[in-house]
């Protein structure tokens, strides 16, 4: 691979890191947090590579032979950087949604509860509250806060096996790699689209042959566009 290759690939793979955080589609995978460091990095590659191209010798002589100080080996593995820029320009990955949904636990761990036994705050109508907070108050908060209490939710649309729908957020740690999903299954409604975005508002339908479940009676279901952050 010659210099003025090397610093092609450098340049596309900085660009395209540069292109996610300012198009803000890097958070599809990675969290927000991530933002500055992958913009620094895709900055730094691309100067990395302008100055490959600028060094003394790193053109071809009058003969058409490279110089001699460029001739040292490069993997051909280095081209494989060409992927990622292949798919993010070509096929552009969406979000995580109902297919990694369907297939994730829908327990959160207990280290991932607190709070989860205060008080709903009042609120003169429905209150507005995450997906995973509903998840959590039916496992951990033995008040039963949510009993009784008109809330809604938003998140994507998944099923199981069974017929049953689900209003579902996904949630991560650092990347789409570790991301878990939290899921209600909604009852006295029909199904939206999967995948699609809908903001659901009921109360807490609580037992399932005497087991609380994360299940929630709708009385609205309305559909609403996705947000920005599919994971907050």
């Amino acid at each position: 691979m010659l210099p003025t290759t090397q610093a092609l690939v450098l340049t596309l793979v900085g660009a395209t890191l540069v292109r996610l955080t300012l198009t803000e589609a890097h958070l599809r995978y990675v969290n927000d947090w991530m933002r500055w460091p992958l913009l620094a990095s895709g900055v730094l590659l691309v100067v990395v590579a302008l100055l490959q191209v600028l060094r003394p010798g790193a053109v071809r002589t009058g003969r058409g032979e490279p110089d001699e100080q460029d001739d040292h080996g490069v993997s051909r593995a280095a081209w494989l950087l060409l992927a990622p820029v292949l798919v993010v320009f070509t096929i552009s990955p969406p979000a995580l949604g109902a297919w990694s949904a369907e297939r994730s636990s829908n327990e959160v761990p207990a280290r991932e509860a607190e709070g989860a036994e205060l008080p709903l705050p009042p609120s003169e109508g429905p209150l507005e509250i995450e997906v995973v907070d509903f998840v959590v108050r039916v496992q951990y908060d033995d008040a039963r806060s949510l009993e009784g209490r008109d809330v809604s939710v938003v998140g994507f649309v998944s099923g199981d096996d069974e017929g049953n729908w689900y209003v579902t957020r996904m949630s991560m740690a650092c990347c789409a790699a570790d991301a878990s999903a939290s899921r209600i299954m909604v009852t006295g409604a029909d199904a939206p689209p999967r995948d699609s975005w809908v903001r659901v508002t009921g109360r807490w339908d609580p037992l399932d042959g005497g087991r609380p479940r994360s299940a929630m009676a709708a009385s609205a279901v309305e559909p609403v566009a996705a947000p920005l952050d599919p994971y907050g």
